[in-house]
């Protein structure tokens, strides 16, 4: 097995010091551009690779991100938005030389545990935060400790986080448009999780603005067991159409709605759910793109948010 090389075994082979290695390695403009070059091709020949890790560790600061997750039940299947969202955050961070490290559990105190521990541990001071909820402990404690992060999602406490997201009031409002303008939906149903979440009330939100600014009632039914969505399509014989505000909780209802046939809009587009939802409308909210941007703006204190667009899957649609 071959060798890891160090500083030590270019400045040997090299005849120069360690020092003069460790800065030209680091673009000192102390060093002649000649022996920049020279080191910088040595070192790749040699495949030579920074040990960044100790380089952080020496100032406090661990060349880690934290990436935090909703308090998820231990037997609760894996959110493809979550997984797209962990991809599209790695990407970014590869070239940095970062490293993910994950805080999931199943309560707000474990969770909080979980966050302290890789603060004072392992020396992470940097975090995405994938969700984004009223009176979180989570971030509470990060803005105490004056930490760097960013939340998924819109912060709705005015807390003054920095934030990425999509614009979720006209993503209801593109929903609601496509039901009405692609299936001539006259009586439109728009479901949404007991947890309403704060995406899901502005989803809502957009969707109730366009319908009645065209003249439209629509029904709003909560998934929260005090009755099945059965007996509700049952009871309101009327609806001829669906927008459901998450693509998990489509997932969920998905064997109750197909004996209705209707015509439904969905957001999120991962293959897993393209599986599900079949021939349904999917408005995809780029979950990859919306980590990537996440991560741009954890390293750039001057900026305050960043609006990522959302599209149809079939590119019909576009948010302008």
């Amino acid at each position: 097995m071959r060798e890891i090389a160090t500083i030590k075994d270019i400045a040997q082979k090299a005849n120069v010091s360690p020092s003069t290695v460790s800065r030209a390695l680091n673009g000192n403009s102390r060093i002649s551009k000649e022996t920049v070059t020279k080191i910088k091709k040595m070192a790749n020949e040699m495949e030579y690779y920074p040990n960044y890790a100790a380089q952080n560790l020496t100032r406090g600061d661990a060349n880690i991100v934290g990436i935090v997750f909703p308090v998820t039940s231990r037997d609760a299947p894996a959110n493809p938005f979550h997984i797209d969202l962990m991809r599209g955050a790695s990407s970014a961070l590869t070239p940095m030389h970062y490293e993910m490290l994950v805080a999931i559990s199943a309560t707000e105190k474990e969770l909080l545990s979980s966050v302290k521990s890789m603060v004072n541990q392992a020396k992470v001071h940097n975090f995405l935060i994938f969700y984004a909820v009223k009176n979180d402990p989570i971030t509470a404690y990060l803005r105490k400790k004056k930490l760097n992060f960013v939340i998924i999602g819109d912060p709705s406490d005015n807390s003054g986080d920095r934030y990425v997201d999509n614009n979720n009031v006209a993503a209801g409002e593109a929903a609601a448009k496509c039901l009405i303008d692609n299936y001539h939906v006259l009586h439109p149903l728009f479901i949404q999780s007991s947890k309403k979440w704060p995406y899901e009330t502005s989803r809502l939100k957009g969707y109730q603005q366009y319908l009645k600014q065209n003249g439209y009632e629509g029904n709003v039914w909560i998934d929260d067991s005090s009755q099945k969505i059965d007996d509700f399509l049952k009871d309101h014989a009327k609806i001829d159409g669906i927008v459901c505000a998450d693509d998990i909780l489509f997932a969920k209802l998905n064997s109750s709605l197909q004996k209705f046939k209707l015509p439904t809009v969905c957001f999120n587009s991962s293959r897993l759910m393209g599986m599900i939802l079949g021939d349904s409308e999917k408005i995809d909210m780029q979950p990859r793109k919306l980590g990537q941007q996440a991560v741009k703006l954890l390293f750039n204190q001057n900026a305050h948010r960043k609006i990522v667009k959302f599209k149809f899957s079939d590119n019909s649609m576009q948010e302008n």
